[in-house]
């Protein structure tokens, strides 16, 4: 009898480690799918920003005499 609990209680253990698992892989591919949006998003909108800014464009400039 005791050799059918220990059975269960190993088959439950791994039962339980494999469903921590497939979750694990499941969280991991939906934060890979939202990184993966923001990186488009961003690409998306800097295209559609226009070339940058000339140099020296945008800086100061004394005009004490």
């Amino acid at each position: 009898m005791d050799s059918i609990a220990a059975a269960a209680v190993q088959m439950l253990g791994s039962s339980q480690s494999q469903q921590i698992g497939i979750a694990v892989a499941k969280q991991q591919l939906s934060a890979d799918k939202a990184v993966a949006g923001l990186v488009a998003d961003s690409a998306a909108q800097a295209a559609s920003a226009g070339p940058p800014a000339p140099p020296g464009q945008g800086q100061s400039v004394d005009l004490r005499v």
